[in-house]
């Protein structure tokens, strides 16, 4: 075969280039816990070749400012290719068109408090929004959680210590399962194409399964820390694995795996969210008040890999869709990403199933290099070997070999 270079993977694996749905960068607003030039690095080094960035930085993405002083930075910084999400708040709904125009690949909505910086939705404001973006024929994501079941549920728990296990009956399945379930009656209403992001529960999977079998346009994403950590067997890491929604059960984790396992659940989204180690205890002393989120973006494949495909018999085939093709398909991205085929952008990445290392977060590319996170000291099998993005090689045993700004932006 012609070709103008020739690769030698040496008897391992070559997948088509990742693509994170759901990472925060924190970029602009705050870059102490990460931004484009260290996160997309540490995005390379997990097999990632294509990030959709989260809209909830400071000040958020709402309008044609803020779409530019974010691009201004990705420019610049990012290591590989980025697309962005737009904020969907009450108070931007006269913005969404621009921001569509713009190159928007989607618009993400908070059901619950999100912050001071980002204004969440309540059903009437879910409604409007939906409407308003299924006009424009746009995606609408939601991270789905009921404001009042969780409210009055951490009221009830207030008096326990807080831990892992109080933390999932503070924000419970059925809070995740509500919002879920209001979502999917308003993506009928409106005909509003419909993202739920990151979810942890198996009770969503299976209401979402319904409502595609009823016609409804939904997809979902979940994340790999929902599948490989829960708060029994994962209590020791306290804070460092607090994460909105929670890690849930044992026997939870197990039966989320069945909709990854049978398509259910379209995508992998990694939540990426960095924090400093100060952050995540709390300085007043309160747990309660520690940051939520956690690095996952360069960690989720070769745990995937490992829990995924050799564990649980995963193929390689639906391992390649849940982490590229199928985002690539419904952000319209495909063929260009999400796939190994001629005329797409040749993003791939070369992955050893039985390398044998050591996971510490000492050796990362991200700003995090807190070692108090979950997975840390853990021996995996598998490993990223090599990242190609367009053809060029971009990380390679441990080494980055692109300068920042390699990155190009990709719209709709």
């Amino acid at each position: 075969m012609d070709a103008k270079e020739m690769e030698d993977a040496g008897g391992n694996y070559i997948l088509p280039g990742a693509i994170d749905t759901h990472p925060h960068f924190f970029d602009p607003g705050a870059e102490w816990r990460e931004d484009f030039r260290h996160g997309t690095r540490a995005a390379a080094s997990g097999g990632f070749t294509t990030v959709l960035d989260m809209p909830n930085t400071t000040p958020p993405v709402k309008d044609r400012k803020t779409f530019e002083l974010k691009m201004q930075r990705a420019k610049e910084n990012s290591l590989i290719d980025f697309a962005f999400w737009g904020s969907a708040m009450p108070d931007n709904i006269h913005e969404f068109e621009v921001l569509k125009e713009l190159g928007c690949i989607a618009f993400k909505a908070f059901t619950i408090d999100a912050g001071p910086n980002f204004m969440w939705s309540d059903e009437y404001d879910q409604f409007r929004e939906m409407e308003k973006l299924a006009e424009l024929g746009c995606i609408y994501g939601a991270h789905a959680e009921n404001p009042g079941m969780v409210k009055r549920f951490s009221e009830k728990n207030i008096s326990r210590e807080w831990s892992l296990e109080v933390h999932d009956a503070e924000r419970p399945w059925q809070a995740e399962l509500t919002a879920i379930h209001t979502l999917l009656l308003y993506a009928g209403c409106t005909g509003c194409r419909l993202h739920i992001c990151h979810m942890s529960i198996p009770e969503g999977a299976r209401l979402i399964a319904e409502a595609k079998m009823k016609g409804i346009d939904v997809t979902a994403e979940t994340c790999s820390h929902y599948l490989t950590l829960n708060y029994e067997d994962h209590a020791k890491y306290g804070t460092f694995a607090r994460i909105n929604p929670p890690l849930r059960s044992r026997e939870r984790m197990n039966r989320l795996w069945e909709f990854v396992l049978d398509g259910t659940i379209d995508y992998l989204g990694t939540d990426h969210a960095p924090y400093l180690e100060e952050e995540k205890l709390s300085g007043d002393g309160n747990l309660r008040n520690a940051m939520c989120g956690a690095p996952e973006i360069d960690i989720a494949i070769p745990l995937l890999l490992d829990e995924g495909v050799k564990r649980r018999n995963m193929s390689l085939q639906r391992f390649a869709a849940f982490t590229a093709a199928n985002a690539a398909k419904r952000f319209g991205l495909y063929p260009k990403k999400g796939a190994i085929m001629v005329g797409s952008d040749a993003d791939f990445y070369i992955a050893d199933l039985n390398a044998g290392w050591i996971c510490s977060r000492k050796n990362t590319f991200s700003k995090s290099k807190v070692c108090k996170f979950a997975h840390e000291g853990k021996t995996l099998s598998s490993r990223i070997v090599s990242t190609y993005l367009r053809g060029n090689v971009i990380f390679e045993n441990g080494r980055i070999k692109k300068e920042p700004g390699y990155g190009r932006y990709i719209s709709v």
